[in-house]
């Protein structure tokens, strides 16, 4: 009697259709452990669009045919998977997905909304230097949060406009000196260029650091005009450096000067106390004799 009166419950079916593939399909083990071990879990794997080329990569690894690519996509997608993002694919209606393509919008429309694209695109339209950051710090920053907000459809134009609006005063002053010019007069390929020619130059400098100053060539683009921006670049920097080695220089004499002649001023002024105690002793010494001498002149008057 309570066998017959439970009620079990059918188990649904999956969102995903089911795709013929051939009776002797086998999907290869190594694939599936690859695919369970980069796992997309809102959290610490938050952005699809970084999930969804590394999910393809592992599945371009493996030849199944061209009529079962697709079907091996649908079918090893939902392992990748897990937490707050395998609740989601879960509760898709059954059989609602027919193909890879709206697998994949589903998955990043869910997980990347306008909302957040919105947001990610603001920050990067107010984008500001914050304090004690360089430049080349500032520009890697602004790169990382273009990177971030997938299919911002901004051109280098408006990128090199947003970055250089957003620097300090200081800092475009260096810009505009270093570049020879305004730099948002520059062409905007040549700002880029210039702008990664310094992260990289940067970066083969601390390199050099590290080795005990061995020298390193900074490898750029090939070709003569790209040669010809970074042989301009550098000289720029060498005579920025030449330079502050002249300030340097200037500074330190100034400063010898300057102790010299308050080393100078100090003696003089010692001199000149020395002076003045040797002449009021005089004057005291010569008023003391003439009032010796009235009062012998005054006890002979008597």
């Amino acid at each position: 009697m309570w066998e017959s009166a439970k009620i079990v419950a059918p188990t649904p079916n999956s969102a995903i259709i089911q795709l013929d593939v051939d009776d002797n399909f086998v999907i290869n083990s190594s694939q599936l452990n690859m695919i369970l071990e980069n796992k997309f879990d809102v959290y610490q794997r938050a952005d699809p669009h970084d999930h969804i080329p590394e999910f393809l990569t592992i599945c371009n690894m493996f030849r199944y045919g061209k009529t079962q690519s697709e079907a091996v996509k649908l079918m090893i997608f939902p392992l990748s998977l897990c937490d707050e993002a395998k609740l989601w694919f879960n509760e898709l209606n059954e059989e609602s997905i027919t193909s890879w393509e709206q697998m994949r919008k589903a998955f990043i429309n869910i997980f990347f909304p306008p909302s957040l694209f919105n947001h990610l695109l603001l920050e990067i339209r107010n984008f500001s230097q914050t304090v004690c950051e360089s430049l080349t710090e500032a520009w890697l920053r602004l790169k990382s949060m273009l990177r971030k907000c997938h299919g911002h459809s901004l051109t280098k134009g408006a990128i090199i406009q947003v970055f250089y609006h957003g620097l300090d005063e200081s800092t475009q002053a260096i810009l505009d000196k270093t570049t020879g010019g305004i730099f948002l007069y520059k062409n905007p390929n040549q700002a880029f260029q210039f702008l990664d020619d310094k992260v990289l130059f940067k970066h083969d400098w601390s390199t050099k650091s590290q080795n005990d100053h061995h020298q390193k060539s900074v490898s750029f683009a090939d070709g003569s005009d790209s040669n010809n921006d970074n042989s301009r670049f550098m000289e720029k920097l060498k005579a920025i450096d030449s330079k502050v080695i002249s300030l340097n220089e200037e500074l330190e004499d100034m400063r010898e000067k300057y102790n010299k002649l308050r080393n100078e001023n100090a003696s003089k002024n010692k001199m000149n106390d020395v002076t003045s105690m040797c002449e009021r002793h005089e004057a005291n010494y010569i008023q003391s004799k003439d009032y010796q001498n009235q009062n012998s002149h005054d006890s002979s008057s008597r």
